[in-house]
Parts: C-alpha cells; structure tokens; sequence
C-alpha cells in the first residue's frame, strides 16, 4: 500500500511552487524524504514548518557531523508572528547534542541573525586559463534515461575538495539537478573517457565549473579537454584544491543565497558550496 503524503508538504508546496513533483522525482530514484519536520500545529491545520537534514562537512581532511535548515515556511495568514522563529530554536535545541553546527542558505540572513546565526563569506575561485576547444566528448544528462548513470556516480563519488565537501548519497544533488529543468538534469553531463559527471556552464569564453563527480578525479587539463568551445578563463564554484593551486579566491554571493552558521564553525580557508549540493 502507498505511504500517506505528510500533510505538511502542502504548505511547502504552497511556499515553494514545484516542491512537491520534484520530491515525487527523487523518490522514484529511491530517495526517501530524510528530512526531520519541525512543526506548528492549530486544530489539526499545519501552519509552519522547519526542515532539518544531516548535512555531513569534509573540512580540512576532517568530518564533521553537521545539520542543515531548509524549507522554512509559514502559511501566509501566520506570518510575522514568530512561528518559524520558536520552530528553528527547537531544531537547534534537538540538534545541539548530536551536531557540531547546523547551516542554512537564505536570502534574508538578518532575520536568522537574531537567531544567533552568523555569516560566513563564501568564494568563488579565477583562473585565468585559455585553452582551445576540446575533442572528447560529453553528453547532457537526461531523465529517466540517464538516472541509473546519475546515481551510480553519486554513489561512489570521490570528494571533489579536502578543504570543504559536503558528502551526501545525491538526493540534494537530484532535487537541484531536477528542479526546473526537468527532464534535463541541470548542468550535468557525462565523460565516457573519464568515467565521471561534469557540471558547467559555458558562457562567451568563460567556463563556470560547478563539480565533478567521479570515483577517480581528472586532472583540470582532462575536464577542458572536453569543452565543446574554447575558453580564456575558469571561475570554480567549489574549493579547488585538489585541481589547481593557482585560482584566486574571490568573494562571491551565490544566486543570492547567503551562507549562514550557528554554532562552532571551525576556521577554514576559502570555500564554497557547491550549487548541486546546496539544499
């Protein structure tokens, strides 16, 4: 027998437009909604919800057992009456035994800065690299017919930085790839020569280099040597370490999304999140 929906996905979905056929996508790649709610009830009627994902962080060669916030809604009739406000204090309550930080990305952060978040500066990274066009090819991800392919990689992906990585099965990965541009998975496209995913962007001649996802990970001249166009230069939205020493950290606001932290959040260097894994 189907499992009944939660009753509150339809206030995310009234929030969030899209939210809910995406879900039904992931889930039938076999993603289960791992999400933890936080949840303000009245008379049965759901009016604000706080969703809590582990969230684990390789920073600096190190795990950390890290939380993050998402889909922090609150029906329009309730706002302004500090419903997520007291739902986001009980998720850190529950959480602060267990997790060394919880994170989140926003576009208002004043409003979880009195919350006892703060903001972290992210970068993105500039190299200055022309390079003609390349000869091996790549071809763009599809859905269904590439989700097998999608997974597999996912999977058994290598980190794709040793000074900040978010480790995750795929399933915040599928929901960005998936969202809007279905049945395209965003960005992606697949090597055969290098047994691994490349998500870009080509735009005049700057290449914008999101991940790579691979058991093995080429080297940077591998990932241009399939460009379909040439390049004069490479903006990384990741921490480049493991591929180049070269790139200049620049600050960076990714499609709005301000990085917030509460808790103790270790000294790093330079980073970004990747756009795939950003939840």
């Amino acid at each position: 027998m189907p499992t009944e929906r939660p009753s509150y996905l339809d206030l995310i979905e009234e929030s969030f437009p899209g939210f809910n056929a995406n879900l039904a996508r992931c889930e039938t790649l076999g993603f289960a909604l791992e999400s933890k709610p936080f949840l303000k009830e009245e008379r049965g009627e759901i009016l604000s919800h706080v969703g809590f994902l582990e969230y684990p962080l390789l920073i600096d060669g190190r795990m950390h057992q890290a939380g993050a916030l998402h889909a922090v809604c609150t029906k329009a009739a309730y706002r302004k009456q500090g419903l997520s406000s007291e739902l986001i204090q009980k998720a850190l309550q529950w959480a602060k035994d267990e997790y060394e930080f919880v994170i989140l990305f926003t576009a208002i952060p004043q409003f979880y800065e009195k919350l006892s978040f703060r903001r972290i500066q992210e970068y993105r990274f500039h190299l200055r690299s022309p390079h003609p066009k390349g000869s091996k090819p790549l071809t763009p991800l599809t859905a269904p017919k590439d989700s097998a392919l999608f997974l597999s990689h996912f999977h058994r992906r290598a980190p794709s930085s040793n000074h900040l990585w978010v480790k995750e099965n795929g399933i915040v990965a599928t929901f960005n790839a998936l969202f809007g541009t279905y049945p395209s998975y965003w960005s992606l496209h697949y090597s055969p020569s290098m047994d691994g995913l490349l998500s870009f962007d080509l735009k005049d001649k700057t290449l914008h280099l999101y991940d790579v996802i691979a058991g093995n990970l080429p080297t940077l001249d591998q990932i241009l040597d399939h460009l379909p166009s040439a390049i004069d230069e490479i903006y990384f939205y990741f921490s480049p370490d493991l591929f180049t020493n070269a790139a200049i950290a620049e600050p960076y606001l990714y499609d709005k999304g301000h990085f917030l932290v509460h808790g103790n959040w270790p000294q790093t260097k330079p980073f970004m999140i990747s756009p795939l894994s950003r939840c």
